[in-house]
C-alpha cells in the first residue's frame, strides 16, 4: 500500500495517508523519474560565441570528446542579443544563428583550453601586438 500523492508505502491495514488524506493505492510506489542533468541548478558560463557553424560543430565535437556536458543557447534569428533559445545539455542543433556554448563553472577551464583555437581574435589585441 501506499499513498498515490506523496508516495509514502503503508503496511497492510492502513487505508489512508496520514499527510495526504487521501486513499492508499495497492501495491509499490512507482520510481519517480530522473530528471534530466540540465535541469539542475547548475551555474553555467559561456566559453563560446559564434555564428559560424563550422565553429559551433568543431566546439560541439572537442567538448564530446572530452566528456564535458555543454548547453547551447541560440538566437533563432541572428539579431536578438538575449538568446532566447536554449537547448538542453548536449542536444542543440547545428544552427546558422549567433550561439553560445555554456558549461558548469567547474569545467569552464578545460572548455576554454579546449576552444581557444576556435576563438575570433580581438581586433584590439592584434592591432595593439603590431
Amino acid at each position: 500500500m501506499y499513498c498515490p500523492q506523496c508516495l509514502t508505502e503503508y503496511r497492510e491495514g492502513f487505508l489512508e495517508c496520514a499527510d495526504c488524506r487521501v486513499p492508499l493505492a495497492a501495491g509499490v510506489p512507482p520510481l519517480p523519474e530522473p530528471e534530466p542533468a540540465w535541469k539542475h541548478d547548475l551555474t553555467l558560463v559561456t566559453v563560446l560565441e559564434t555564428d559560424d557553424t563550422f565553429v559551433l560543430s568543431m566546439a560541439r565535437g572537442a567538448l564530446d570528446e572530452a566528456g564535458i556536458d555543454y548547453l547551447v543557447a541560440c538566437d533563432e534569428h541572428g539579431h536578438h542579443p538575449e538568446f532566447p533559445t536554449a537547448f538542453p545539455i548536449g542536444s542543440a542543433p547545428i544552427c546558422c544563428c549567433w550561439c553560445r556554448v555554456q558549461v558548469a563553472v567547474e569545467f569552464e577551464s578545460q572548455a576554454r583550453e579546449l576552444l581557444c583555437t576556435l576563438q575570433k581574435p580581438d581586433p584590439l589585441e592584434a592591432e595593439s601586438a603590431l
